[in-house]
């Protein structure tokens, strides 16, 4: 999650840079970088960096309603769009939108391809069931062929890190949408405890299953809010309904990782073949656990009904004590949580140590999504829809913040007295992260921008060169006292990577899947749910295990690793 920044304290951009920054015609370094980096012919008209006379590139999208925008400036129009126009010869033209909150975007995709109407020449999913749909219509491009013949090296090495991003959109042998990189250092969970709450019961953070069954117990028993009230909750976590797993705030794999398994992931058993994490024995003595720890009052009484709203609203009221959660929980909702009380404080810490030592947690995968491009995309578009994206990649060539001063400059910082600063009153009308109006969202190249994070982590100080990709790929510094907390648990996370489980599977949606999962998911959390309610004994799980296989899950299983073996 993109956090505002305030200010870049320390960093005096030198004279030599400033005089770049004020001096420099956007449109001439934002060519030569360009340039220098571009090694495709084209049949395009390229006149330093730009194609001439200008291509249309129409697209839909969903309507991020975290995106903000000033100067009368929409989806549709907005500074980022007008320049890639004068600076790219790129003019994204926007057929329709809607928004990505609940199923909207998704359903109006779907209503697309059903309709038979001309598809627009790109468009993002993030959706694996809308993506799917997409990948057997017939009517995207092989975009890997297009990738190879276009994308420029700097967009190729930082794919190539990613090869199995690819996975899930590759279709006999054919990679029909472009993966949109997903930074995934700090897609991991920590255990983030109230530090206040600790001091005042006179506790040490826990390392252990053990020990953290102490400090729940004295979060739930011993008044850590000071109100006279029982009314706290010393561990919170999400269920979507459907799944276990899903939720950057009130993360429960590692809960289940504890016990040494992970439910609702593809990953190798002894057998070196993929098992599915929901079905092993660990998780029955998770659940057993789970239960107790229900009996006791350490989880709230409606704990099956917590989705993320929830999580964000109890940590903003105080009343969380535990939360496994990703880096920046303390940015939100920890700075609401502030506003309710000034001497809340939440630090992250590991992973307490489970059963015979295991910690368990999940790593989000290296996509979060795909660019999918129309058969019918005219040659003109295909190569200015590379000549842009080649463009945003080339800031990790030679960062410099004057190759896109020109829709950055006055929204994500702006220069007073040869300092950059993002503090949202020293700027125009306010601070905007411009990466929201890039068009697959801000360029990733996990290396680079983890080289950025473990800066902050080891405690340098960013260069300008840092600044010029931090803009771009949106990483934020140590500007305000809630930043040195995100990097604090990016410290944490990087000390506990054994602990990661990837999901191995990345295929595409299987033939028994579409047909079953939906029922599978339903059969599992009704288990569970019942198991931790006391509603259930511990059997159910049991047979819960051989009806998930009678009834798809060992077909699914055998689909699974086929297309594991596939890929050796």
């Amino acid at each position: 999650m993109r956090k505002k920044m305030r200010v870049i304290p320390s960093v005096v951009v030198t004279a030599v840079l400033f005089n770049l920054l004020l001096g420099c015609s956007t449109g001439n370094n934002s060519n030569k970088a360009i340039n220098e980096n571009s090694e495709i012919k084209t049949k395009i008209n390229i006149v330093n960096g730009k194609i001439d006379p200008p291509v249309t590139l129409n697209i839909i999208r969903g309507e991020d309603q975290t995106m903000l925008f000033k100067n009368g400036e929409t989806i549709d129009n907005n500074i980022h769009y007008r320049w890639a126009k004068e600076a790219l010869g790129v003019d994204i033209k926007t057929l329709w939108t809607a928004p990505t909150t609940g199923d909207g975007y998704d359903t109006k995709l779907k209503l697309l391809l059903s309709s038979g109407e001309r598809l627009p020449d790109v468009f993002v999913a993030n959706s694996a069931d809308t993506i799917n749909t997409y990948l057997k219509s017939g009517k995207v491009l092989n975009a890997g062929e297009a990738f190879e013949k276009y994308a420029s090296p700097t967009y190729k090495a930082a794919m190539n890190e990613v090869p199995s991003a690819w996975l899930p959109f590759t279709k006999d042998g054919q990679k029909l949408a472009l993966p949109i990189i997903n930074e995934n250092f700090g897609s991991q969970s920590v255990m983030w405890i109230r530090q206040d709450w600790l001091d005042k019961l006179k506790l040490k953070a826990p390392t252990t299953i053990e020990e953290l069954e102490i400090v729940m117990d004295a979060f739930t028993n011993q008044d850590p809010d000071g109100n006279g009230k029982k009314d706290t909750i010393a561990l919170d976590y999400v269920t979507n309904g459907t799944e276990m797993l899903g939720s950057p705030i009130g993360d429960t794999s590692w809960i289940f990782g504890m016990f040494g398994a992970i439910p609702e992931r593809w990953y190798p058993g002894e057998d070196g073949k993929l098992q599915y994490g929901s079905i092993q024995p660990g998780i029955k003595k998770a659940l057993e656990k789970m239960r107790e720890w229900k009996s006791k009052g350490y989880l709230p009484s409606d704990i099956a009904l917590h989705n993320f709203n929830t999580i964000v609203q109890n940590v903003a009221a105080a009343k969380v004590g535990i939360v496994g959660g990703q880096y920046w929980l303390m940015g939100y909702p920890g700075s609401m949580m502030l506003q309710a009380d000034p001497n809340a404080e939440f630090r992250p810490y590991p992973l307490p140590e489970g059963i015979d030592g295991k910690n368990m947690r999940t790593i989000g995968n290296d996509y979060e999504g795909a660019i999918l491009i129309s058969k019918d995309i005219s040659e003109e578009s295909l190569q200015a829809l590379f000549h842009y994206m080649n463009t945003l990649y080339s800031i990790y060539d030679k960062p410099d913040l004057s190759l896109f001063k020109g829709f950055q400059e006055g929204y994500d910082y702006t220069i007073q007295d040869g300092k950059v600063t993002t503090k949202t009153e020293d700027i125009p009308g306010g601070y905007i992260s411009t990466t929201k109006y890039l068009l697959p969202g801000r360029p990733v190249y996990q290396s680079k921008m983890k080289e950025i994070r473990m800066k902050f982590i080891e405690g340098k100080k960013e260069t300008a060169e840092d600044l010029a990709v931090m803009f771009t790929a949106g990483i934020s510094g140590m500007e305000s006292p809630l930043d040195k907390y995100n990097y604090d648990a990016l410290r944490v996370v990087s000390e506990q990577l054994s602990a990661d489980v990837p999901q191995y599977y990345q295929g595409p949606a299987t033939r028994v899947m579409i047909s079953r999962n939906e029922l599978l998911s339903k059969m599992q959390m009704d288990t569970y749910t019942k198991i931790i309610y006391g509603e259930e004994n511990l059997n159910a799980f049991d047979s819960f295990v051989e009806k998930w296989k009678s009834s798809g899950g060992e077909e699914i299983t055998e689909e699974v690793n086929e297309w594991y073996e596939s890929i050796k």
